[in-house]
């Protein structure tokens, strides 16, 4: 059996999706597949890098789930066994071991979703609630999740943590070929940055505020006009998380507009550019920067 998930970019309401405001969210080409076979009396991991290499292997017990090699990747992944086990008691059957495969499309370190694609494709396979997994093994805002699945850019409101509202929508700008997704060379730690999140400076306005502007990105408008609702964008959730948009400091002499995805600080920005946009960032040592529809599943 096989099966797959995408990976995910958060375009708008970073940190704000956690205390309910719409978020824009586009799914990504480039995922993360699971192929099951039956085999033996155990558990067989094994998972395979973009570049067919093998970084992690382990071996887990059927019964107990708990993992041959102990180490960091083996609780986690005898967690979600546990939790599968919970939500559907049918999707192990102790008489017959299983050998698991995954496979990434994107390099680990990008931050397109490594863990929530793997929560995505063990759900598909067990027949479990994704969001459920989630929040009982990594905790987050869930709009990764519905990534997972997703055939278009969606707008995500966690209205309730395990069942959110999920909108599938059309967003394929008519200057998609001037924006583009620039690697900052280090990958965010998602859990630590929402545990770190305060909450409480989600104000309602705030929030009605982001809500405003995530429509507006949808609606029909020019790259000037995108730009600026970018930069707007950066300097609310900067007010909120207290801390300088990334442009400020990173890339002031750049022309066109950089937004911050996610958690900021690491991970992807987005950029709006030009031809010499890829020379420049690479002049400042980011030497991965992706044109839009290279990366992005947009259709509807």
């Amino acid at each position: 059996m096989k099966f797959f998930a995408h990976g995910k970019l958060l375009l708008t309401a970073e940190y704000a999706v956690l205390g309910g405001a719409k978020a824009l969210a586009v799914p990504t080409k480039m995922g993360q597949s699971l192929e099951v076979v039956e085999t033996g009396n155990t558990i067989q991991w094994k998972s395979i890098d973009r570049h067919g290499d093998l970084w992690y292997e382990n071996e887990f017990d059927i019964t107990s789930f708990a993992p041959k090699r102990l180490n960091e990747i083996g609780k986690r992944l005898q967690h979600l066994f546990v939790e599968m086990k919970t939500q559907n008691p049918t999707c192990w059957n102790t008489s017959t071991g299983f050998s698991f495969t995954t496979t990434l499309d994107f390099d680990r370190s990008w931050g397109l979703g490594s863990s929530s694609t793997l929560i995505s494709i063990l759900a598909q396979w067990a027949k479990v609630n994704p969001y459920v997994l989630q929040q009982r093994v990594f905790g987050g805002s869930g709009y990764d999740i519905a990534c997972a699945d997703a055939r278009s850019a969606i707008v995500y409101e966690r209205t309730n943590a395990l069942h959110p509202k999920v909108t599938p929508i059309p967003f394929s700008p008519e200057f998609k070929d001037q924006l583009f997704f620039v690697y900052l060379n280090q990958k965010q730690d998602s859990q630590k940055a929402v545990a770190a999140f305060d909450k409480s400076k989600l104000t309602s306005s705030r929030i009605k505020k982001i809500n405003t502007l995530t429509a507006q990105f949808l609606q029909k408008v020019n790259l000037q006009n995108f730009q600026e609702l970018m930069l707007e964008h950066e300097e609310i959730i900067g007010h909120i998380i207290g801390m300088t948009p990334l442009q400020k400091h990173l890339f002031t002499d750049y022309n066109g507009a950089v937004k911050s995805l996610g958690a900021w600080g690491g991970d992807f920005v987005l950029a709006c550019g030009d031809a010499t946009t890829p020379n420049y960032f690479a002049n400042k040592g980011y030497a991965t920067c992706l044109h839009y529809d290279s990366l992005i599943s947009y259709a509807f």
